[in-house]
């Protein structure tokens, strides 16, 4: 390769490397002003989980408009794009195939509730989805391992 070559793959490669790390960084910041500012907040959500060839599997939400709008009063912001940013949760794929084969009303009983990080100007970013089983509340991820595989 020529000089000029490496020096432009070089130049693309940390500009690469910079948007992964700006991402990085602006998802702490959410979750440091989140965190002391204390606009962590629940929402309550039904669930189904369907499978995209591009998107992978992951559990759609539907969230639940009280308590979207009492997540507004508490931090003060309008989080009007929650609907989009929050409406999908992602699993690893083996734990993904086990809540696609749960019946869609199996899942729902388990009383899903997303746990939200909400920043500066109102961005979100997700930080759990929790169910109920036997009287306690579980991280799916927990669920999963404890009673569903």
């Amino acid at each position: 390769m020529n000089r000029k070559k490496i020096i432009a793959l070089s130049i693309l490669i940390v500009f690469q490397l910079s948007v992964i790390a700006v991402m990085f960084i602006k998802a702490a910041a959410v979750r440091s002003y989140a965190k002391k500012n204390d606009t962590i907040v629940r929402v309550r959500c039904t669930a189904y989980d369907p499978f995209h060839p591009l998107k992978g599997r992951y559990v759609q939400l539907n969230l639940n408009d009280d308590d979207i709008k009492d997540a507004e009063n508490k931090t003060g912001f309008k989080l009007a794009n929650i609907q989009k940013t929050a409406d999908a949760y992602y699993l690893q794929e083996e734990y993904a195939l086990i809540v696609d084969s749960m019946n869609n009303n199996d899942f729902n009983e388990l009383e899903p509730v997303l746990e939200l990080y909400i920043g500066k100007n109102g961005s979100i970013i997700q930080k759990e989805l929790y169910v109920h089983h036997n009287g306690a509340e579980l991280p799916i991820e927990q669920y999963i391992k404890d009673y569903a595989l």
